[in-house]
């Protein structure tokens, strides 16, 4: 495709997107735009409604926040963005991207679709190529993948709907024999806990499928663990410090509301564990990202039990990239400023 003229190197931030975490990804998106670099970088903003239009958002950023609680999507009024060989368009402007950060969270963004439709292209991209995008997604092929390869994982059976429709009982029967309550029901292809329940008596299960079944057919069965919850980031071939989450309030878990909404979520950055947990953390955190052959960024979650057991739980190839988010909070205390973060990422994809 097209480069521009030496200078800067103009870097298309693409978000939103269709998957239900569009008005996080947006959010993901102004925060990124507001810390990059513009002395190296000049960033074009493009965003993806929510029924999977391109469009230009330049002139239009300063209005895509959290406004009186209610979250921001991509206006479809604007002027659309054309994809081809030749370029990225808007009416017959060639915008002369050098490079896309896609930051978008969920299907259609972090699952190795738009990474593959940008390699038809050739038009370079930050983060996890199409293999390891896919992965990270799809959490039930993710844990059998640490499973392989002796990295600790929590119990786990997957269900499908086609399946749990013709053979209710017989599956029921199936996970009462291998967990106790609670558990928890996911779907195993979206993020920002969406579609997850806690289950804690059998009788939820048939409601706890359902509602996962409405974001991915493909369903994960957990089981509960108990202890506290660590995450670490990787940045290349680095591990950050590890951050603790603790959820406050009445919340059963770290749901959507919790993680965005209110106020009822602590983040503990470092957090207060000993030196050798946090070490051996950010030695799984590197195989796991290793293992799925991720590239540039990637957080990986962790539960640290009562009794000193480390359990992987899952990995994120783009993780919520808002300035407050964990995944910057964890670098900033590994020395690395946000807007350094950002010109590593883009530096990365560029080798």
């Amino acid at each position: 495709m097209t480069t521009s003229a030496p200078g800067k190197l103009r870097v298309g931030v693409l978000s939103g997107g269709r998957s239900s975490e569009h008005s996080i990804s947006v959010l993901s998106g102004m925060s990124l735009l507001a810390a990059i670099d513009r002395d190296r970088y000049e960033p074009i903003p493009i965003g993806i409604t929510e029924s999977g239009k391109w469009v230009h958002l330049e002139g239009l950023t300063g209005h895509l926040g959290i406004v009186n609680g209610k979250l921001p999507v991509v206006p479809s009024d604007a002027p659309a963005v054309i994809v081809n060989s030749e370029g990225i368009f808007v009416g017959s402007k060639n915008l002369d991207i050098d490079l896309i950060f896609p930051v978008l969270h969920g299907p259609f963004g972090e699952d190795g679709t738009i990474q593959g439709l940008l390699e038809m292209f050739d038009i370079s991209y930050v983060g996890a190529g199409v293999l390891a995008s896919a992965i990270g997604m799809d959490k039930a092929t993710c844990k059998r993948l640490f499973v392989e390869s002796g990295i600790p994982t929590v119990e786990f059976d997957v269900i499908f709907w086609d399946e749990w429709r013709n053979f209710k009982s017989e599956i029921t029967s199936r996970l009462k024999e291998k967990f106790t309550l609670p558990i928890f029901v996911k779907p195993s292809r979206a993020g920002s806990s969406n579609g997850i329940t806690k289950v804690k008596s059998w009788d939820e299960l048939d409601s706890a499928v359902t509602l996962a079944k409405d974001l991915d057919e493909k369903i994960l069965v957990e089981a509960y663990a108990p202890g506290r919850e660590l995450e670490c980031g990787i940045l290349g071939n680095r591990a950050s410090r590890v951050g603790e989450i603790r959820v406050l309030g009445d919340h059963e878990f770290y749901d959507f509301e919790a993680k965005y909404l209110d106020d009822s979520t602590e983040l503990i950055v470092p957090a207060k564990i000993p030196a050798e947990i946090e070490r051996e953390i950010q030695q799984l955190a590197l195989d796991a990202f290793a293992l799925i052959d991720g590239k540039g960024i990637a957080r990986v979650d962790f539960f640290l039990t009562d009794d000193s057991e480390i359990i992987l739980n899952e990995l994120n190839t783009m993780p919520g990239f808002t300035a407050t988010s964990m995944y910057p909070r964890l670098w900033d205390a590994t020395g690395v400023s946000y807007s350094e973060v950002i010109a590593e990422l883009i530096e990365i994809s560029r080798r």
